[in-house]
């Protein structure tokens, strides 16, 4: 279903996750790239984001803009973080504070929840 006809936001929103990774796992994109993600909910800064990755695939360097969180569901992925390379599977959860470089590879067919903000570093300040 495309964000178009399902609600991005609201007072609650539930999902299947298992669910959800079947139909990716079936998408198009998927087929095509080994990857692909579908924005779950959205409330103001905050996007919940679920990312199928396919073994081997890479999501190249990149620079965190704001703080994430990344929580795979099933699968392993490496990551890369500045200097510390660390493997993370389901019941880990990594945090990632802005400005980060990161480097991601799935070391099996992966699934994961990827939450953002859009802020900047005055948002981690008490």
């Amino acid at each position: 279903m495309s964000s178009m006809t399902r609600p991005l936001t609201g007072p609650h929103l539930t999902f299947d996750l298992e669910e959800a990774i079947r139909d990716l796992k079936k998408d198009d994109a998927f087929l095509r790239s080994g990857r692909v993600g579908r924005t779950l909910a959205k409330s103001g800064p905050l996007r919940l984001t679920l990312v199928v990755l396919a073994e081997g695939v890479e999501i190249g360097t990149h620079h965190a803009e704001s703080p994430m969180t990344l929580q795979p569901l099933e699968g392993r992925l490496r990551y890369l973080v500045d200097d510390d390379e660390v493997e993370l599977g389901p019941g880990e959860l990594l945090f990632f504070g802005p400005g980060s470089a990161q480097d991601i590879r799935a070391l099996e067919d992966t699934a994961l929840l990827l939450t953002l903000t859009h802020g900047g570093e005055d948002d981690l300040q008490p």
